[in-house]
């Protein structure tokens, strides 16, 4: 089955408006049109819950074997350590942009302040591999009206508040109802082993002027997703199993290029796809544990 799913996302991505890549131009990455007022599936909901998820084939998803560490070169993962199964996903009812990353972590200190368990995503809308936030000033940009106005970059860090937290640019955009987190966690936060299960949402900008103040303010250019076309993201699942100042023990990222916080060119491309029901919980039947399920139970044996 994996086989046909692959089949069908190499034809789609070979329709794909033509672009030029980003990192790892030689994989496809996708993002999956997600239920939104569909009929006889489950709709996409953000509550922490990943069920709704369960039918999307492993196809589309990123995985720790698919995420590079760049910092201090710890080379193949391990997943006995951290492990993450992540799935992006739009909308087109909503215009909203969505991602879900379930993970194992056999150390977690999420309400340490001095510690870093993070999930970061950054966001080139129009695909444009433009300057982010750091550091605008040095590239010959007014930091109060670019950082962060042409690529946005989002944080969830449990002790700030359970909240996404968006570095740079207009802070009312990380807010709700333009952006948000809901979660669930099992396990000890306090160092032991444990599950997050994330569902983010943001609201794609083409433009978010630092100094705007709203939705409403004229600078602001909010992008229109679009079946077929490419954007550009990068994000990096942050594992620190020692809770000291400034420390982490890995800094793994999706496009191997730790320019990521800095290039929107450091992303790796994804495309839109079209909505499939087939791929989705159907409401007439039970919710089956999928693989993914089978294959955490062996990290912690």
């Amino acid at each position: 089955m994996k086989g046909v799913f692959a089949s069908a996302l190499a034809l789609v991505l070979v329709a794909a408006v033509a672009t030029s890549a980003h990192e790892r131009p030689d994989d496809n990455f996708a993002a999956v049109q997600v239920p939104i007022n569909a009929d006889g599936v489950w709709p996409v909901v953000m509550d922490g819950d990943l069920s709704d998820w369960d039918n999307v084939p492993s196809v589309f998803w990123t995985t720790q074997d698919d995420l590079t560490e760049a910092i201090h070169g710890l080379g193949d993962p391990d997943p006995a350590n951290l492990a993450t199964r992540i799935i992006l996903g739009w909308s087109p009812e909503t215009n909203l942009f969505y991602f879900m990353e379930e993970r194992f972590d056999d150390q977690f200190f999420g309400y340490t302040d001095t510690n870093y368990e993070n999930t970061e995503i950054a966001i080139d809308f129009d695909h444009s591999g433009d300057e982010q936030f750091n550091d605008v000033a040095g590239a010959g940009l007014d930091a109060e009206r670019w950082e962060g106005a042409l690529t946005q970059n989002y944080r969830w860090q449990l002790h700030i508040e359970g909240e996404l937290f968006l570095w740079g640019a207009a802070p009312w955009a990380g807010e709700r109802p333009y952006a948000g987190v809901e979660y669930n966690i099992e396990g000890d936060t306090d160092g032991g082993a444990v599950n997050p299960f994330l569902e983010m949402w943001v609201t794609p900008f083409d433009d978010l002027p630092t100094s705007s103040s709203g939705i409403d303010d004229p600078d602001v250019v909010v992008h229109d997703l679009t079946e077929g076309e490419i954007i550009g993201v990068g994000f990096a699942a942050v594992d620190d199993d020692v809770p000291a100042d400034g420390a982490y023990n890995g800094y793994w990222i999706n496009s191997g290029n730790v320019n990521l916080y800095f290039l929107a060119n450091a992303f790796v491309d994804y495309t839109l796809l079209g909505y499939d029901a087939s791929i989705w919980v159907p409401v007439v039947s039970a919710v089956e544990q999928d693989s993914w399920g089978r294959i955490k139970d062996t990290f912690a044996n």
